[in-house]
């Protein structure tokens, strides 16, 4: 029987352009449709605006690869279009990947904090699927306890800055100051609110919210005191509007280059700013080629990151010492976790014996005898026990590394025992 191992199979903005995450880009059914049939598989999906990842923890590289290509074809994508763009690792590498992204430091803004909880959110969504696995889940604890201790241990996080403050920021170079421009965002989901958020910070008060779902719209406008508008007034708004982020889950453009055409027509030569921080984009990239227009997407936004970096760069080595620390604990908790089972087997067998060979002896003996009797037990179970205790530290002792395994299935095949560990 070969050993599994934890593989991940990964496109991120590190390779790919927007143009291929955002083609990537699932909704929370599909993911939770594509999971639902995965079922006798320890499998998760990560699926932000920057990035989709495949964890599973498999018997062997090409199963993963197997489970790869059926998440893409849930978009109608080969695996060999995107080989590219697309990253690889098994064992300890896709353990540590795992790791350095929910700590932050694979982010397209390093340390940000909002990845932790999309990492705890795929851990909870493949939970709730039936497809985390002990193994798996296993490893996933083992990155969140890791990330929030980097978190609280360095200050790779504190003033880190996320996707909606680097739009944010984006419009204040092109703006200049938000304090008095009329603001627009499209959308009502996580992004949405941080951004509402942020600019609601700045005590910026001339903000309108427009989401395919009023009820949604209306409900993020009241909380910091907005305003909201239905989506089909989306036009009056954007000829209202001096900036417009946009931060739908739709899975097509909402916003065509012919309709935003009309809307320029529409606003007497005053410019229009539109930071477009969707995946896929809900804005047609054709519309920067309207006069007037400054249309900036979640690429164009990596310049900004620059400006933010010295600080948190200083702390990479501390999270990196702390992760590393956090991974050797993690091997350790899971290959003592892999020799256990057969510790308990080897014990359950040789206790069935004890028994069976105590059997034999009580019946030789007088009903009367029972000071006998204890003494026989005393003395088989301090024999067993004695017996069995080098060969269980043994066991553990060598859990901690890759010779633990061999170890556990040879101790198998030496006492009869099932392989079932």
């Amino acid at each position: 029987m070969r050993q599994s191992t934890f593989e991940c199979r990964s496109v991120s903005h590190h390779r790919a352009p927007l143009a291929i995450r955002e083609r990537l880009s699932l909704t929370a059914a599909q993911q939770l449709e594509w999971l639902a049939r995965q079922r006798h598989t320890q499998v998760a999906i990560l699926s932000t605006c920057n990035r989709l990842e495949l964890y599973a923890y498999v018997p062997a590289g090409d199963q993963a690869d197997a489970l790869w290509a059926g998440l893409l074809d849930v978009q109608g994508i080969d695996p060999n279009e995107i080989a590219g763009y697309t990253m690889s690792a098994s064992g300890s590498d896709a353990v540590r990947h795992l790791f350095r992204v929910a700590a932050g430091l694979e982010s397209m803004a390093l340390g940000e904090p909002q990845i932790l909880g999309q990492v705890i959110a795929a851990h909870q969504q493949a939970h709730a699927q039936g497809t985390a696995g002990a193994a798996l889940s296993l490893l996933f604890r083992a990155a969140i306890h890791a990330a929030k201790r980097a978190h609280s241990e360095t200050s790779i996080a504190f003033g880190a800055v996320s996707v909606s403050s680097l739009g944010i920021a984006r419009a204040e170079a092109e703006l200049g100051s938000l304090a008095n421009r009329r603001i627009l965002i499209l959308g009502a989901g996580e992004i949405a609110q941080t951004v509402a958020k942020a600019l609601a910070q700045r005590k910026i008060a001339d903000v309108v919210l427009v989401s395919r779902t009023y009820e949604h719209a209306r409900r993020l406008a009241a909380e910091w005191q907005f305003r909201a508008r239905p989506m089909t007034e989306l036009k009056d708004a954007l000829i209202d509007a001096d900036l417009l982020f946009t931060t739908s889950s739709a899975p097509f453009i909402l916003l065509t280059r012919d309709e935003l055409e009309s809307v320029m027509r529409l606003r007497g030569g005053r410019p229009l700013c539109i930071v477009d921080l969707a995946v896929p984009r809900d804005v047609d990239p054709a519309a920067a080629e309207i006069p007037g227009i400054a249309l900036y997407d979640l690429d164009t936004l990596q310049g900004v990151i620059e400006t933010t970096l010295a600080e948190r760069r200083a702390m990479i080595p501390l999270v990196e010492r702390i992760l590393d620390e956090e991974q050797a604990a993690f091997w350790n908790d899971y290959h003592g976790r892999t020799v256990a089972p057969t510790i308990q087997r080897l014990r359950e067998r040789a206790e069935q014996v004890r028994q069976a060979e105590l059997s034999r002896v009580f019946n030789r003996l007088p009903p009367e005898s029972e000071h006998e009797r204890l003494l026989f037990d005393q003395f088989s179970h301090r024999f067993m026990n004695k017996m069995l205790h080098q060969l269980t530290e043994n066991l553990k002792a060598k859990a901690g590394n890759e010779d633990g395994a061999l170890l556990a299935a040879v101790a198998r095949d030496l006492f009869g025992l099932e392989d079932n560990a």
